[in-house]
């Protein structure tokens, strides 16, 4: 058993984020969960108990800060993607 009571994850929508999540639930954790939409969070956490939802952007860190306190632990499991990160892959190296 986890010895903590609130995890904020970023990225929860994600593969990662997602088994994260639910891992953290159902070990007995309150989970805020920092997703872009809350649409797509709903679809993955509506039904579970003990998710919070919070929409925000990594790009933005000040309009979820708040949201931080109380917080026991920090999940960093969402990505940063550049605008021209399709390029940088698919271009010439």
């Amino acid at each position: 058993m986890m010895n903590m009571k609130t995890a904020f994850v970023t990225g929860a929508t994600g593969l990662l984020g997602n088994n994260l999540v639910r891992e953290l639930i159902a070990k007995g954790c309150h989970v805020k969960a920092l997703v872009r939409s809350l649409e797509k969070g709903r679809r993955q956490f509506g039904s579970v108990e003990g998710v919070e939802l919070i929409a925000g952007d990594m790009t933005d860190v000040a309009a979820f800060a708040a949201h931080l306190q109380g917080c026991d632990v920090l999940f960093h499991t969402a990505a940063y993607f550049r605008d021209n990160y399709k390029a940088a892959a698919t271009g010439p190296n």
